[in-house]
Formats: structure tokens, C-alpha cells, sequence
């Protein structure tokens, strides 16, 4: 029988839980668009995870291996559903604007905001979640990979990809020569 695990203030699973579970559900959430499911799915992990901590064999790796068990219990969700993964709001993810910006600031923000969840809403769902990895969990490609559980060079290949689909639809945004729709 597993030893229980320590939940005291200083246990690994008391830290990994207070860093990692906000950015866990905020995946979730992203993959999903339902708080509530998310809520659940990140608390799966978590149960899962802390049942399966043996198999775990690079502690370094453990935000990446959260995850990767969060993605399949996503998987597990979709395929059991058959539910179709709607793009949620990624306003929560955009720093909020101090209060003494111009109304107009404000307006031009929330619009570049909106523009940015509809490129990325037009990816595939891989791209997707490479995307929101690499730029909204700030994870490192080989990170990707071990969570995705593919190679990095399929990582690099596809998050390239991406960014040329994002650049042509938000070229405009720069300055650039963005595809016109």
C-alpha cells in the first residue's frame, strides 16, 4: 500500500499544488471553455498525479507531467462527450490596464485581445495547445514534448506553423503584411 502522502505547508504536493494548480485550470480552461469541467479536470490531475508519483521519473519534469495528464484527461473528456472545444475568453491572461489610461487605450486593447482569441481559435487543437504552452504557461519546447508525449522537432514544426498562421492573421497588428479576410 502507497505511503500517505505529507500535506504539510513545506510538502511537495502543498507547493506543487500552489504553483502549478492556477495554471493547470487555466489550461483546462483554455482546452475546454467551461470553468466548471476545468475546475474538475484540474482536480483530477492532481488526485491522479499524486496516486501515480512513482511513475513520475525526472521531479524536474513535474509541471510538464501535470500537464500531460491534464491533456489526457481532456482527450478522455472529448472522446466521451464528443463535445467541440470552443476557444474561451483569454481576458483574464491580458494584464489589466493601470486605471489612469485613456478610455480609448482601453478600447484599442480590448480589441487587439479579441483579434488575437479569434487567430488562435482558427489553429488546430494541437496548434492550440502549443500555443497557449509555449506563450500563456511559458513552457520550453522540450517541455512541450514530454507533455504532448511527441518528439521536438514535431514541436518546433508545428509551433513554427502556428506562428506563421498567427502572423499572417495579425500581421496588421505589427505593422506587417497580415493576410486581409
Amino acid at each position: 500500500m502507497p505511503k500517505e502522502p505529507d500535506w504539510g505547508e513545506n510538502s511537495l504536493w502543498h507547493l506543487a499544488i500552489q504553483n502549478y494548480y492556477p495554471r493547470i485550470l487555466n489550461f483546462v480552461y483554455y482546452l475546454t471553455g467551461d470553468r466548471y469541467l476545468a475546475e474538475d479536470i484540474a482536480q483530477e490531475t492532481f488526485a491522479r498525479a499524486i496516486d501515480k508519483f512513482h511513475q513520475l521519473k525526472d521531479p524536474n519534469r513535474m509541471f510538464s507531467w501535470l500537464v500531460s495528464i491534464a491533456v489526457n484527461l481532456v482527450k478522455t473528456h472529448h472522446r466521451t462527450k464528443q463535445r467541440t472545444v470552443a476557444m474561451p475568453e483569454l481576458a483574464h491572461h491580458i494584464p489589466a490596464l493601470p486605471q489612469d489610461e485613456f478610455f480609448i487605450d482601453m478600447i484599442e486593447r480590448q480589441e487587439i485581445q479579441k483579434l488575437v482569441q479569434d487567430a488562435i481559435s482558427q489553429l488546430s487543437s494541437q496548434e492550440q495547445k502549443i500555443i497557449i504552452m509555449r506563450y500563456y504557461l511559458d513552457m520550453k519546447e522540450k517541455d512541450i514534448a514530454f507533455a504532448l508525449k511527441v518528439t521536438i522537432g514535431t514541436v518546433k514544426k508545428q509551433l513554427f506553423r502556428a506562428r506563421s498562421k498567427l502572423y499572417n492573421d495579425l500581421g496588421c497588428l505589427a505593422g506587417g503584411e497580415g493576410e486581409e479576410k
